[in-house]
């Protein structure tokens, strides 16, 4: 600072402006004032408000200069599904505020949508402890620069240095702690940015982070790409994923209830079982048909244009048919007597894997089981978890599993062969380096894992002693067939049906669905026909002869 004409405004020496305005004097460490590159100094827009303020109401100086976040709508049960991490959390910050200690920084991260700031409000709402957010906008109500940003959090600092009650939120911290964010705004013309001002210093960030008098809450949508050196920074970083069935069933039933639609207890868990979307999906479509006084067809079809936009068009989860039946799998080890002993045992740490041939039943029945386990399944597709990236098939294999133990969860994977292949025929190295992650993974995991192949021959010889059981399945028996034929369509099968050796439970709801349009359903030598149709339309698959 240069300016000649400062200390004569001021009515101070030149020495003694040049003390109170440097780095490290109080004036310039609270925040309220900045010095840029080229000798400018700035003070912090938020001080105009103090310009309207009347003179009787100086004992609300806090409160006009810092913005407390408003109340979140989300419940502390809502994030069951990370409940250890929750409650962990918990205890630090509420240690952290008894003892004042200083330099606490947590990392709340995860997808957007999965309820990040409504999770830190209700965190300190539940810790009865005020919570101010940073830098959400500029004086003039519009988007802030990260040196404003920079310049909002050391004022809040300062001002709540001698508070042992209060938390700060700082939302989306790659604006902070990265490039990104600044020069996309450069790019749009809303100010003019040095590079060195849009990077910033990690000295400067370290210290910063390190010597915090108020713990702050960082929310991130994209936490890897933050600078390592600041991540370990964090005293604790909570991952938020997206949250079970069960979690999900009463998010829904809140929202629907908060928005005057009427629906059932089974409306609420069928969108949660259906729709695999966030907490941030659920309020916004809710609150829209709402408004336009819709029903849950509405929210419905609201789900369903966020979810292709966020998602493209990703199939819904499955379901086990409401009339499956174990007894209908043909396979080289009891089905039902396997479930029965694993319920009775209580195991959780176990894996499988079935092999057979398309619709004989691998999936539903590892539903099946989780359902008798009294476990939720997470679903997973080998083509949902394969990148273009090199490492990204890995990270979602890791992320696969890390939503299923905090689900607590059975995870079931489909298409196993693309993700644990023969190693000895790999090309690439990534096709090696993606079997060793799932194996690596399904060894440690606390909880079920199954996986799921139409051709077993292609899996990694090696991956057949991870797996606690392996199960081959065939097609129906002839007895299985007939009795396949009395579930589905309530009448006795003709004596056709007994030769008809690759049938499987998935030709029979097919088979159903078509005799019920073209109204033959009452016609058992019609619904033979489009059997017999299904079973010659099938390729010359290679009999399963197990493991």
């Amino acid at each position: 600072m240069n300016s000649p004409l400062l200390p004569h405004l001021l009515g101070l020496s030149a020495g003694a402006v040049h003390r109170r305005l440097a780095p490290d004097a109080p004036l310039m460490t609270s925040g309220l004032v900045s010095i840029d590159n080229d000798g400018d100094l700035t003070i912090i827009d938020r001080l105009t408000r103090l310009h309207w303020v009347p003179n009787e109401a100086g004992s609300e100086v806090q409160r006009l200069l810092l913005d407390e976040a408003s109340a979140g709508e989300l419940r502390w049960s809502d994030f069951d599904h990370v409940a250890g991490d929750r409650d962990h959390l918990e205890r630090i910050l509420s240690g952290a505020l008894r003892t004042g200690q200083q330099g606490v920084n947590v990392l709340v991260y995860g997808p957007p949508g999965t309820g990040k700031t409504e999770f830190c409000r209700t965190l300190a709402a539940r810790l009865q402890a005020p919570l101010y957010v940073v830098g959400e906008s500029d004086a003039a109500g519009d988007e802030p620069s990260r040196h404003e940003r920079i310049q909002e959090l050391r004022l809040a600092q300062g001002l709540l240095a001698g508070d042992r009650r209060s938390l700060l939120l700082f939302d989306e911290m790659e604006d902070l702690l990265s490039r990104q964010g600044e020069l996309l705004a450069a790019l749009l013309g809303s100010r003019r940015v040095s590079a060195r001002s849009a990077e910033g210093s990690k000295v400067f960030m370290n210290r910063l982070l390190e010597q915090t008098p108020v713990p702050i809450l960082w929310t991130s949508n994209a936490a890897r790409s933050t600078s390592p050196v600041l991540l370990r920074r964090m005293m604790f970083a909570l991952e938020l994923r997206q949250p079970p069935p069960k979690v999900r069933e009463r998010i829904w039933t809140r929202q629907l209830a908060q928005h005057g639609i009427k629906a059932s207890p089974e409306d609420a868990r069928a969108l949660a079982r259906e729709f695999d979307v966030t907490p941030g999906v659920a309020s916004g479509v809710t609150a829209a048909a709402g408004v336009g006084g819709g029903t849950v067809a509405d929210v419905r079809r609201g789900v369903r244009g966020l979810a292709r936009v966020l998602s493209g068009d990703a199939p819904p989860s499955q379901r086990t048919p409401d009339n499956y039946d174990p007894a209908l799998i043909r396979a080289d080890m009891d089905p039902v007597q396997l479930a029965d002993r694993l319920a009775a045992s209580g195991a959780r740490h176990f894996s499988m894997c079935l092999q057979g041939p398309p619709g004989t039943g691998k999936s539903a029945y590892a539903r099946y089981l989780a359902g008798r386990l009294g476990l939720e399944v997470v679903q997973k597709r080998a083509s949902d978890l394969m990148s273009m990236w090199v490492g990204g098939t890995e990270t979602n294999i890791a992320d696969a599993f890390a939503e299923a133990r905090d689900a607590e969860a059975f995870l079931v994977f489909d298409e196993a062969d693309s993700l644990l292949a023969d190693r000895r025929l790999a090309e690439r190295h990534w096709e090696v380096s993606q079997v060793n992650e799932m194996l690596t993974w399904m060894e440690s995991h606390p909880f079920p894992v199954a996986c799921t192949t139409n051709f077993g021959e292609r899996l990694d010889p090696a991956t057949l002693r991870r797996f606690t059981f392996k199960i081959a399945l065939d097609y129906l028996s002839s007895e299985q067939a007939r009795a396949a034929f009395r579930v589905y369509f309530g009448t006795e099968p003709p004596a056709e049906i007994a030769g008809l050796r690759t049938l499987t439970p998935g030709d029979f709801p097919v088979v159903l669905r078509r005799a019920e349009i073209l109204g033959c359903l009452r016609n058992p030598e019609a619904v033979t026909a489009m059997l017999r149709a299904e079973c010659e339309a099938k390729p010359r698959f290679l009999r399963s002869i197990g493991f």
